[in-house]
């Protein structure tokens, strides 16, 4: 079975062709031939007793008869009249079997009995005697001669045909028919080598095996690959898309065959998959995610015939991103804590070891006051524990960086709503705390202070970095924007991130600074989630 599959095009499309022409001519030429065989031989027989009945009433055999001998042009006629009817022979006689005439050929021996039905019933008799190629088909017609008053059977006019002759006329006919049935043959074997041939230009020299599992490989590439794939034609009208794609478009039933501007919700992704344009790399978002749109147009012929579109969902790789910025600010934190306590213990250790105890016990209880003061603000003001996690570790930090963190006391702030997870937490306040670190470890001053206010009184949630740093001058006012940085090159990625989470859980953020004084930036958090365009 593998190999009849595998067997090329064209000698399937020849063969077929071959086949179905040897069929049908096979049965044209069967029924040709017999239609033709029996029309020939009922020609033949109408024509023999339609020429012996001619015969029979013509004067000169009538006058033959009558004076009871041939007359003169008796033979003459009856030759013309055979030859007209290309008859064998033609032979006419009297009762007693004289023979007034005979012309043509003679076929076998001719039957007395064959006259009977004439002579004695003067009715017309048909006949067929002898087999093989000594048949003969034989017309026999009485000849009635009028009287005073009443008809007489003088004699009889018989013509026979040869049904050699008659066959070979039939096997001439049915060898022409099998010439002509054999050009057409011929032909058809042409126009199928013809039609094989165009068939694979339009498939690309690819035999119909290697069409399907082209197109079972293709669709299993599709299916399995994790970008979202989608076809349309000029129209705007889907021809393909993939499981990815009905995943991250969000759609559940099969809409191939339908305008991609019926099935795509969004207006802006809509009329961009409607446009015919070359697209590269477009950040779009749609619904709750952020992809990365790619669009190449189909070009047959040097003309448009579609277009394809790749879809990558930015949002799992900047979750992924995400996850792996939490898991070094973790380890950038703990790091900090570690070596800031490392510092600490061998301070203390070095007091103790110089006898220095009055010192060793207002150092324990310095650190125990602070510890105390970050407590309080900790479970009584700030109770969200994402931000507890976030601060602490940059409270450690800034002890390493010799900064003064100043997480101020007026500060409060209940459990974050849901929507707002630890992921845009580290972005947006792990940046503004690193980015005021960095202002004010600019400075060339020994009091470098960072301090941090949250409150989430009224509709919103509102946080407050501020910093005595250098502050950002008119030039540097585009910091927002990506890779716009007073840090230098490859720097300006992280407010622009800021931004972007913001944008995403619908806030807001603003920022005031003065040369020389310092930075303060205020970013606003709704307390529902509504959704930034």
């Amino acid at each position: 079975m593998n190999r009849l599959l595998k067997v090329p095009l064209q000698v399937k499309i020849l063969g077929l062709v071959i086949s179905l022409l040897l069929i049908v001519i096979g049965l044209l030429t069967w029924m040709f031939a017999y239609r033709e065989s029996k029309e020939d031989v009922e020609q033949a027989e109408d024509l023999a007793m339609q020429t012996a009945k001619t015969l029979s009433y013509m004067p000169v055999i009538q006058d033959s008869f009558k004076n009871e001998e041939p007359v003169e042009d008796l033979s003459v006629v009856t030759e013309q009249i055979r030859d007209q009817v290309d008859a064998s022979a033609v032979l006419i006689e009297n009762r007693e079997g004289q023979i007034f005439s005979f012309v043509g050929q003679a076929i076998g021996d001719g039957d007395p009995e064959d006259r009977y039905r004439a002579l004695v019933f003067g009715s017309n008799n048909l006949i067929h005697t002898g087999d093989g190629d000594e048949e003969v088909l034989k017309g026999i017609v009485p000849v009635m001669i009028r009287y005073d008053n009443y008809k007489k059977v003088e004699g009889t006019v018989t013509v026979e045909f040869d049904m050699k002759t008659i066959r070979s006329k039939i096997a001439y006919e049915i060898r022409t028919m099998l010439a002509l049935s054999g050009g057409v043959l011929i032909l058809g074997v042409f126009g199928s080598l013809f039609l094989a041939r165009s068939i694979r230009r339009d498939t690309l020299g690819l035999e119909p095996y290697q069409i399907s599992a082209l197109f079972r490989e293709r669709n299993a590439v599709l299916q399995s690959v994790k970008e979202g794939i989608l076809a349309i034609d000029t129209q705007g009208v889907i021809t393909m898309m993939n499981q990815s794609a009905r995943e991250l478009l969000d759609i559940k039933e099969n809409v191939e065959g339908e305008f991609v501007t019926e099935v795509i919700s969004s207006e802006k992704m809509a009329d961009m998959l409607a446009s015919s344009l070359h697209i590269s790399n477009i950040e779009l978002q749609y619904k709750e995610k952020t992809m990365i749109v790619n669009a190449q147009p189909v070009i047959e012929n040097n003309q448009k015939a579609g277009t394809v579109f790749s879809f990558r969902d930015r949002t799992e790789i900047k979750q992924m991103v995400d996850a792996l910025s939490e898991v070094q600010q973790y380890s950038q934190d703990l790091r900090a804590q570690t070596h800031e306590f490392k510092n600490k213990l061998h301070v203390l250790l070095g007091l103790l070891q110089l006898q220095k105890y009055e010192e060793a016990i207002t150092f324990l209880t310095e650190e125990s006051d602070l510890q105390e003061y970050h407590s309080t603000i900790f479970f009584q003001s700030i109770l969200d524990e994402k931000v507890q996690a976030i601060l602490l570790g940059k409270i450690a930090k800034a002890s390493e960086k010799k900064i003064d963190f100043q997480i101020d006391g007026e500060s409060s702030l209940s459990p974050l709503p849901v929507f707002i997870g630890l992921s845009p937490l580290i972005v947006i306040l792990g940046n503004l705390i690193d980015n005021a670190f960095e202002a004010v470890m600019d400075k060339n001053q020994k009091i470098k202070v960072v301090s941090f206010f949250v409150t989430d009184i009224g509709n919103d949630i509102i946080f407050e970095i501020a910093d005595n740093g250098k502050g950002i001058s008119e030039e540097e006012g585009r910091i927002l924007q990506k890779g716009v940085s007073s840090k230098g090159a490859h720097r300006g990625y992280g407010l622009a991130n800021v931004q972007e989470e913001l944008s995403l859980l619908g806030g807001t953020i603003e920022w005031d600074s003065k040369k020389g004084e310092g930075t303060v930036f205020t970013v606003i958090l709704p307390k529902s989630h509504t959704k930034g365009e």
